[in-house]
């Protein structure tokens, strides 16, 4: 980001800390996955630690906004006077580690308190980059005028939060003492005498950043529905998947308790299943302390109901909702549909890639919570057509690029601590790339990343043989899809590492897919091609396809064919044209006999071929491998795979299934973001005949566009400039 980068360390930012960190040396977590002596986790004894800061300011006159640079490591949550102001920053490598810039406008003369509720997680895992023994923060106030204004900082550890992990070790379970919590301790009045004072963190070694990206949004509302049963225990339900929290206000005496139980669906017995298909087990309990106790919890779930058991004596008052998503406007991109099933396909899409874009896009905001890069393709995709913006997507290529200090051929997880890595995806960066082309026209960013992108396959052309195909990619993982019994078979044995001799297809087909991105990457800037491809495509295709079927096989040696080994080889245009025809009716017939994120592949390459009607009977299939059986199970996100019980620990919120969003924006109803045409967009539909009705409205460029049909009649427009700020 190389506007960010010109702007790095103009905040000459004083960090802080707590005197037990003061002389402890981080460590650095960053090394090959499969370098297991290099892993060091963070002290057990300082996890899930929560501090309270507090500093007063003056303000002699009244201002019409005052400017706060705020970060931490891990995390903040600011007030100001007790209210709720913003949380952050972003996850960052400590090399490009990013702050906040908040605008508090209209403070009155007088005394002000800014009130800070630090956490150091201290896990090593996807969410975050923990573990390290960083803990401190920083802010710097200034006034209307550029002025400086002093902050005097005082803090305290809490004890207030105990609990086990969940997940994959992703958050901490909240199990909230409230004798333990100075409940008023972020307003103005609060007596905080006796609070240390934070020391500074000689050991900072911060490269700052702006953060690229808005603040979350946050919400609070009532749940749908709430229920009191005969036992005295309250049912909650939100009305569809949420990602955020559960928040109450209780009364009682010292030592009552409240049991919460989250889950994403109901059991058999219609209570709520809270051990959760995906691994996560949200049970948890309150304790309160005399009178009236708020319950706020720090970090948020992935949920939709809730049970609340209060003990003898407790008065449960007031239940509601914070709920957290990176900022979406629901009304910027719409779809309606005489076909109802196709609308609530989208609605359930559109949903999950709501909830899944937090500060990134998280796989699922429950058992990982980490951004992953094969699922980013889909996502992004999808989240860009949503909302018409696209400054997470140019973070997450950023983030992505940032794992080249690991390894060149990148990360498949950042920006967190665990080090994991996986091939199929840092062969799809180049996609990223290209997607944030297609949407910006912006050569400029596609030259910063483009040796990135061409970093990735030098890296893997050390696993060439002499014709040029890749054979025992051993240092990252050969995914070709997840879970591993939507495989359709593929006849290649995909252990970790690799150990099998002879070439596969499919990390064959991505690989060169990605030298071909790399060629339209270099013709966009008006550089020379990197790959003569013709004598690598006939190796590929000497070594797969198979002459008496007419299709591709997994290896060079298989006469399986999966469907995989012949989605992305049709994707990417891998085979001559006269070969591809068998390909095509053998992929329609296999269906999604794959993952979820492999049939965003699927259908695209469909459409690429000019196979629409195939495509869209493919999106709205009545078996159980399809969105449509997502809808019979009770989703209102899509889930992680096709069905409840179709992967061992499915979550049912996972974006990596939103592929639904860009095919039918772009490849059915014909709205595509295109540099090279008038205004940047085309319009070129294929709404099938039995489509009698449609309604989309789809923002781009600070524009709102729209596409009609009724009946024969199919109309596209734009319609008007739209407000590009979140209501």
């Amino acid at each position: 980001m190389k506007k960010d980068r010109d702007e790095a360390e103009n905040w000459k930012a004083e960090w802080l800390t707590i005197p037990e960190f003061a002389d402890i040396r981080p460590i650095n977590l960053l090394h090959k996955e499969q370098d297991c002596a290099a892993e060091t986790r963070g002290q057990q004894a300082w996890q899930n630690l929560h501090v309270l800061v507090r500093a007063r300011f003056f303000a002699e006159k009244k201002q019409e906004k005052m400017w706060l640079n705020i970060t931490a490591d891990d995390r903040y949550k600011l007030y100001l006077d007790g209210e709720f102001a913003a949380e952050g920053p972003a996850c960052g490598y400590p090399s490009h580690y990013y702050y906040n810039r908040i605008a508090f406008e209209q403070v009155e003369p007088g005394v002000h308190v800014l009130a800070i509720h630090l956490y150091y997680q201290g896990l090593v895992n996807r969410v975050t980059y923990s573990g390290d023994l960083r803990f401190a923060f920083a802010a710097q106030l200034w006034d209307e005028s550029g002025q400086e204004v002093p902050l005097s900082f005082c803090c305290r550890k809490t004890d207030a939060w105990q609990g086990e992990t969940c997940g994959y070790e992703t958050q901490f379970l909240e199990n909230f003492d409230s004798r333990r919590f100075p409940e008023c301790w972020k307003e103005p009045d609060f007596p905080d005498a006796g609070w240390e004072s934070p020391i500074p963190a000689a050991w900072a070694d911060y490269k700052l950043y702006p953060q690229p990206t808005k603040l979350l949004f946050h919400e609070r509302r009532k749940p749908q529905s709430i229920t009191v049963k005969e036992d005295g225990s309250i049912f909650v339900d939100a009305g569809e998947e949420t990602t955020g929290s559960l928040c109450l206000v209780a009364k009682g005496h010292a030592g009552d308790t409240v049991e919460v139980f989250c889950g994403e669906e109901l059991d058999d017995r219609g209570d709520v299943r809270y051990e959760l298909r995906c691994g996560c087990i949200y049970h948890e309990v309150w304790t309160l302390a005399d009178g009236v106790c708020r319950l706020d919890p720090y970090d948020y779930k992935g949920f939709r109901y809730a049970r609340i058991v209060p003990s003898a004596g407790v008065t449960v008052r007031e239940i509601t909702l914070a709920l957290r998503h990176y900022p979406m406007d629901s009304a910027a991109c719409t779809f309606t549909c005489s076909d109802a099933a196709l609308a609530q396909i989208f609605s359930i899409c559109k949903h999950a890639v709501r909830l899944g874009t937090q500060e990134s896009y998280i796989d699922c905001p429950t058992r990982e919570k980490g951004q992953y890069l094969g699922d980013a393709v889909v996502t992004a995709h999808a989240q860009v057509l949503l909302t018409g913006e696209t400054d997470m997507l140019r973070k997450c290529i950023d983030e992505f690029a940032q794992t080249a200090q690991v390894c060149p051929g990148l990360l498949a997880v950042a920006p967190g601590g665990l080090m994991q890595e996986i091939a199929d995806f840092s062969l799809l960066y180049g996609q990223l790339l290209l997607l944030y082309y297609r949407f910006t026209g912006d050569k400029e960013t596609v030259a910063e990343y483009y040796d990135t992108a061409r970093g990735i396959l030098l890296h893997f052309a050390r696993y060439e043989r002499a014709d040029g195909l890749l054979e025992q990619v051993a240092d990252k993982w050969n995914l070709v899809d997840w879970p591993e019994n939507l495989r359709d078979d593929y006849d290649f044995p995909l252990t970790r590492p690799v150990v099998a001799p002879g070439c596969h297809n499919v990390i064959n087909a991505l690989y060169l897919g990605a030298k071909k991105t790399l060629n339209v990457l270099a013709d966009i800037l008006g550089w020379q091609a990197e790959y003569e491809l013709a004598p690598s495509l006939a190796a590929f295709e000497r070594a797969f396809y198979r002459e008496d079927t007419g299709l591709l096989a997994d290896s060079e040696t298989s006469v399986h064919s999966a469907l995989h080994a012949n989605v992305y080889a049709l994707y990417f245009g891998l085979l001559p044209a006269e070969k591809e025809e068998k390909i095509i009716s053998f992929v329609v017939d296999k269906g999604f006999s794959c993952g979820v994120m492999v049939s965003y592949y699927l259908l695209l390459a469909l459409a690429k071929k000019g196979r629409y009607h195939e495509m869209y009977e493919l999106l709205t299939n009545d078996g159980t491998h399809g969105w449509k059986n997502m809808l019979r199970e009770g989703a209102t996100a899509c889930f992680e795979a096709w069905g409840k019980d179709q992967k061992w620990n499915t979550s049912l919120c996972h974006p990596w299934a939103a592929a639904p969003v860009p095919v039918m924006i772009e490849q059915l109803c014909g709205f595509m973001a295109d540099p090279g045409a008038p205004g940047g967009v085309r319009f070129a539909p294929h709404i099938p005949e039995e489509i009698a009705e449609l309604s989309l409205r789809v923002p781009f460029g600070g524009k709102t566009y729209a596409v009609e049909k009724k009946g024969a009649d199919i109309r596209f427009a734009c319609l008007q400039n739209r407000e590009k700020e979140i209501k």
